[in-house]
């Protein structure tokens, strides 16, 4: 929980929609240039956590609002988002991190 508030709106993936060849909506995911791959990976398996609740089958009521989009991994990368500050050091991707200035480095408090 305290992940995710560090994270924030940050760390969302932006869509780039489409339509696929029979006429439905496709959305490819444009990942955070700061993201690493473990990271990417919780937050879809949280995504996927999130659908799954959407239609309980025991026990609970469905969950109304908006369906959730059902998103295509791309090589999109997203290089305008700011990361957020804080996180630990294995939330961003080493490249992104190697890329830096000290200073922006020391800046991140990861």
């Amino acid at each position: 929980n305290d992940l995710m508030r560090l994270i924030g709106s940050q760390g969302v993936s932006l869509d780039k929609s489409d339509t696929g060849l029979e006429g439905q909506k496709i959305y490819q995911m444009i990942s955070p240039a700061w993201c690493s791959e473990e990271l990417a990976d919780l937050m879809h398996s949280i995504d996927s956590m999130i659908i799954s609740n959407r239609h309980p089958r025991v026990r609970h009521r469905s969950i109304h609002g908006q369906e959730p989009r059902w998103h295509i991994p791309s090589d999109f990368v997203n290089e305008d988002v700011v990361a957020p500050l804080g996180l630990p050091l294995n939330c961003y991707k080493e490249s992104w991190l190697m890329s830096l200035l000290p200073s922006e480095r020391r800046k991140l408090k990861a």
